[in-house]
């Protein structure tokens, strides 16, 4: 279930209902949400414990602002001088760890292009290990591999022979 309403973060302050767990620490004096309970109380979790770093954050919250949003409609709610953080590749960065998804693809209300729709999860980021090993790392690997094998050449089996064949063929 999605609620729409419109929230004037300076009359929610001077009631005194806004703390600093609240939705209301959006920059905007005054913001339109379209965004789930979950997606605000996953958002506030990021911003309160550093879990994301500077320009990551930067372009979370400028998704947080609009979503679901374009790339370019996100860019409309950041500082132009953060722009650069609003990459393609930031964008990518986040969907990788679990924080934003691809909606949909819709015209671009800035481009009037078919873009990319992004959403928020209610999800917090998971660190993703790079499985791709260096060469050196590959190269290492092997020789380790090999020198095990000498080691134990009298003990060998064909599947250790193939398992450093691998490895050799994977440099």
């Amino acid at each position: 279930m999605t609620v729409t309403f419109v929230l004037n973060v300076e009359n929610i302050h001077n009631a005194g209902l806004g703390n600093n767990n609240s939705h209301c620490n959006v920059a905007n004096k005054r913001t339109k949400m379209n965004t789930r309970q979950t997606s605000i109380d996953c958002y506030n979790e990021i911003k309160n414990s550093d879990l994301l770093a500077k320009r990551r954050f930067e372009t979370f919250e400028a998704i947080f602002k609009s979503a679901p949003c374009t790339r370019q409609e996100a860019l409309e709610h950041t500082n132009p001088l953060n722009a650069l953080s609003l990459s393609a590749a930031r964008f990518t960065e986040l969907r990788r760890i679990g924080v934003i998804y691809e909606k949909d693809v819709r015209p671009c209300k800035v481009t009037g292009r078919n873009v990319i729709e992004w959403d928020l999860t209610d999800r917090l980021p998971v660190n993703i290990k790079n499985p791709n090993k260096t060469k050196k790392q590959r190269l290492d690997a092997a020789l380790n591999s090999l020198r095990e094998l000498y080691k134990n050449k009298d003990n060998s089996t064909d599947q250790d022979w193939k398992i450093v064949a691998d490895l050799i063929k994977s440099i």
